[in-house]
């Protein structure tokens, strides 16, 4: 993180490295955005709530991708469409963070992209508060063919609106923004979506719930059974 933040409803945990004992640690025994929409068992990427579920169970995270940083995927691309949101929207700052948890669900976690905070922030006065979510999704096809409507729009992708309800949620924030890029055309659309609390969900937050539950009923059962 590079500079003091503070949220209304979440506490910063850290700059966590991926992949590392203490972050695979973090993830076993929390739900993130990326997560919520497998649990619901509605993930359009295809990850299974079982297949997640084991894979917390033994400290696992999910399957990496298969070169993640190809040029095609487009995730080259996330520092530039930051520099150009900033441009776009002078009223904020752009800034990079690491892992939050939410202050009443501990359990409830996230690493946004990048959040905003007010431009102009004094330091001097305090951490700067954090008023939005900035999340980028990246994809070699055309964005009309992934769910994606007219820039501008509400309309995003299931599983991606999951994700950001889930984001939203663990800071209680109003909004957040979302850029969809396509290296297929290299378009380029901008979403502001708010956070919407509904029956759906509040589905969400008690299968979470139930999920990190079920983690804790194995952690104990595996307790027991290895001292006989």
């Amino acid at each position: 993180m590079t500079r003091q933040l503070v949220a209304a409803e979440a506490v910063f945990v850290g700059d966590l490295e991926q992949g590392s004992a203490e972050e695979r640690a973090w993830r076993s025994r929390s739900i993130a955005p990326s997560e919520i929409a497998a649990i619901m068992e509605r993930d359009s990427e295809g990850q299974a709530r079982e297949d997640l579920l084991r894979r917390k169970a033994v400290g696992a995270g999910r399957p990496p991708m298969t070169n993640p940083h190809h040029p095609g995927l487009g995730w080259e691309k996330q520092p530039d469409l930051a520099r150009t949101f900033a441009a776009e929207h002078p009223e904020y700052e752009v800034v990079t963070t690491g892992y939050w948890v939410s202050t009443e669900r501990p359990w409830q976690r996230c690493w946004p992209h990048r959040v905003l905070v007010p431009a102009g922030h004094n330091a001097a006065s305090g951490p700067a508060p954090i008023v939005a979510t900035l999340t980028f999704r990246t994809t070699p096809h055309p964005l009309d063919k992934k769910g994606w409507g007219p820039d501008g729009s509400e309309q995003i992708p299931l599983a991606i609106y999951d994700h950001h309800q889930w984001l939203l949620d663990t800071f209680r924030l109003a909004q957040g923004y979302i850029i969809a890029y396509s290296g297929h055309d290299d378009e380029t659309r901008t979403y502001r979506i708010g956070c919407t609390p509904s029956t759906s969900f509040g589905c969400a937050l008690l299968a979470g719930n139930c999920c990190v539950n079920s983690l804790r009923s194995a952690a104990t059962t595996r307790r027991v059974c290895d001292h006989g």
